[in-house]
């Protein structure tokens, strides 16, 4: 009976992935249709190019537009990935409470991951991560690899990211708290905030205010959940202090909560619920050291967050592109078991 109820939430998955056009609102798809307007005019990867080099991914693929085929392959692949960790962490066994977490992270999934869009491509950029499970270095090489070929193609701030896990890789041997973890990011924030004033001339979110700019009074495109400046721009700390507390709230959404819809109130609680199950489990995994896998994992969800706190220019969009990490998300928190049965 258990192994039906599995088999009945995946076929259900999968019919998310199917009608996911048909049931939610059209501007989270609408990328989908800025990207194929570029397939016309691309005929490689361009350096930098996000859109570009998106649409001649796709192209070489082949799929059409909203293709039922793509869907479903991509479906089996990410639904594929969630049941892996599941079976390497916890070996087959979930409680009511994981399997809720489980279902939420797979139809959070299926309606971001399942279509042609930027996310899906990170998503296969941090596959290579599940290599570590065999071997930590060799997966860590092969997957930086494809970072840096993805920061170099699509998306120029992934060489932030990269360098923002690997100085928080380094400093995580000589640290032994999460506290202290947090404290670094937040001075990391405060370099990028100096590097940005003095070494490019703007302020560290000036990338997304520009984009945010012409949004303000538009309305059904996601800009109700807009990141707005809570300092006044053209000094470095205040830049520093913007990010920090934009950061602080992608842990802690309380601008989502304070709309008091039903929607962005259960999305916040889940947030918050995982995040303090990530920072919790880091903390135990530094203090621990025998599951390096558990530090891995949450240093590169942790310092993804920090460079998104430039760049997002809006909640929407800070959740869309958090989910390729959705699955090392799934394993930090089923980690966590470990190391509350040592206690």
């Amino acid at each position: 009976m258990t192994f039906m109820l599995f088999l009945f939430m995946m076929l259900l998955m999968m019919a998310v992935a199917l009608v996911k056009e048909s049931v939610m609102k059209p501007y989270f798809f609408s990328d989908q249709i800025t990207i194929f307007s570029f397939m016309k005019f691309t005929y490689s990867f361009g350096p930098g190019n996000s859109y570009g080099s998106t649409a001649y991914f796709y192209k070489l693929l082949g799929f059409e537009q909203s293709s039922i085929v793509f869907a479903l392959i991509s479906a089996v692949i990410i639904i594929s990935t969630f049941v892996f960790i599941f079976i390497r962490v916890r070996g087959g066994s979930m409680n009511i409470f994981d399997i809720g977490v489980f279902l939420f992270f797979c139809f959070s999934s299926m309606i971001n991951l399942t279509w042609q869009s930027k996310d899906f491509i990170v998503f296969l950029m941090m596959m290579p991560l599940l290599i570590t499970f065999a071997n930590r270095t060799a997966g860590l090489l092969i997957w930086t690899c494809f970072a840096i070929f993805y920061a170099y193609y699509f998306r120029t701030y992934w060489f932030l990211f990269l360098l923002e896990f690997y100085g928080l890789l380094l400093m995580s041997r000589y640290v032994h708290k999460g506290k202290w973890i947090f404290i670094l990011c937040l001075l990391s924030l405060l370099v990028l905030a100096f590097g940005f004033q003095y070494g490019l001339g703007i302020d560290v979110d000036n990338f997304r205010n520009e984009v945010n700019e012409h949004r303000l009074d538009s309305q059904g495109d996601g800009s109700n959940t807009l990141i707005r400046p809570w300092f006044p721009a053209g000094n470095p700390l205040f830049g520093w202090l913007n990010v920090s507390l934009t950061w602080v709230t992608f842990f802690f959404p309380f601008p989502l909560i304070l709309m008091l819809s039903p929607y962005y109130v259960v999305i916040s609680a889940f947030i918050i619920l995982m995040y303090k199950k990530i920072w919790q489990t880091l903390n135990a995994a530094l203090q621990d050291r025998t599951y390096p896998l558990v530090v891995l994992f949450s240093l590169a969800i942790i310092s993804y967050t920090v460079i998104q706190s430039l760049f997002e220019p809006d909640y929407g969009s800070y959740l869309r592109h958090l989910s390729p990490f959705y699955p090392l998300m799934f394993y930090v928190y089923l980690s966590f078991g470990k190391f509350k049965k040592e206690e």
